[in-house]
């Protein structure tokens, strides 16, 4: 616990960090701002996931119950309270999206049954209902944890949390290629948001425990590595499934959201997370030894959250980009999560001074 107390001026430099790499992407944008709020739109992803799927894992948690939501209940909250910063961090994108979006345009390419779903003003009202929904789940449930009510409630919001990020992946991500769908891909995005939420609690909560407290036993350790190990699974087994239903179909109107992704050097992004964000953790985790060893879990719970930078690239940039990589791209990451963790560290502090 002692490392603590130092990450509240390390929050501070991040912070400062985010701004100053913010201040560079608005200046980049002045000169190239679909390039930039490319790059935006794939950092806001990154660093939604984990809040957004925290407010998911407690929603699970009251429902199933289990030491990992104890161990992890602190860290958990204290993302869900990022979510606030990320509905205004989002104003950018609803701002530029005739810049973003291409069936926003001058040259739309939305297919014209599509055309009443993908209509601008629709879209930014579609966002705002969204939010309001999530602000409330999130609410709710930091409300209603260790209540009664808080199982029904958990079991309303997930069913409303399923829906509600099918609608904002076919949004925010899948409308990127209008004539492409989908109809998995809500629900591999929202696993990923889980998995991304339970890494970082995991890489947190195990990082800085205290090593001499009676409840961090081996068991707790097998239990989270377990929980880490389920969701890995289930978002590799989502996301070969749609591959597999698309490469099976072999329709132009399928085969659009691949072809860049498999037919360009973007093909690396994807070896990458086959071997890195799926095969090799899942080893690990296999393995009950690793996962009841803290150095081990950790680790994995830190590289698992590191790779979700990949897949977030691997969800927006493709499709509308052949070069690899921009200046942007690294620039938004730091700007955003330079923002995302003000004040982290004291929430979760308080969250666990309130559990103890």
């Amino acid at each position: 616990m002692s490392a603590l107390p130092k990450t509240s001026r390390n929050e501070g430099l991040a912070a400062a960090a985010g701004l100053l790499a913010l201040v560079a992407c608005l200046l980049l944008g002045l000169h190239a701002p679909r390039v930039v709020l490319l790059s935006y739109l794939f950092a806001w992803l990154f660093w939604l996931a984990p809040a957004l799927g925290s407010v998911g894992l407690l929603m699970i948690h009251a429902l199933t119950g289990g030491d990992w939501g104890v161990a992890l209940r602190p860290a958990l909250l204290a993302a869900s309270r990022r979510l606030p910063l990320m509905a205004l961090l989002l104003l950018p994108v609803l701002i530029g999206v005739a810049v973003v979006f291409p069936w926003a345009g001058q040259h739309a390419g939305a297919d014209p049954a599509q055309r009443w779903w993908l209509d601008a003003p629709f879209f930014v009202a579609r966002a705002a209902v969204l939010w309001l929904l999530w602000l409330w789940l999130a609410h709710g449930m930091r409300r209603r944890l260790d209540t009664p009510q808080a199982g029904r409630f958990a079991a309303g919001g997930l069913v409303i949390y399923a829906l509600s990020i099918s609608v904002a992946a076919v949004d925010w991500v899948v409308s990127l290629v209008p004539r492409w769908h989908s109809t998995a891909f809500g629900i591999l995005l929202g696993t990923a948001q889980l998995l991304a939420a339970a890494a970082l609690a995991v890489g947190i909560s195990v990082a800085w425990r205290e090593p001499a407290a009676a409840a961090w036993t081996s068991r707790r350790l097998n239990d989270l590595g377990s929980i880490l190990m389920v969701l890995v699974l289930a978002w590799g087994y989502l996301a070969f499934m749609d591959y597999l239903t698309v490469w099976i179909a072999d329709l132009p109107t399928e085969t659009v959201w691949y072809l860049p992704r498999l037919k360009t050097p973007w093909r690396w992004l994807g070896a990458f997370l086959v071997v890195f964000h799926l095969a090799l953790p899942f080893a690990v985790l296999l393995s009950r030894r690793a996962k009841q060893r803290a150095v081990w879990l950790a680790g994995v719970a830190w590289w698992l959250f590191a790779a979700q930078v990949g897949y977030a690239g691997w969800l927006v940039l493709p499709g509308l980009r052949t070069n690899a990589l921009a200046w942007s791209d690294p620039l938004a990451w730091v700007g955003i999560g330079g923002l995302w963790w003000l004040g982290y560290g004291a929430q979760r502090r308080a969250a666990l001074g309130a559990s103890a």
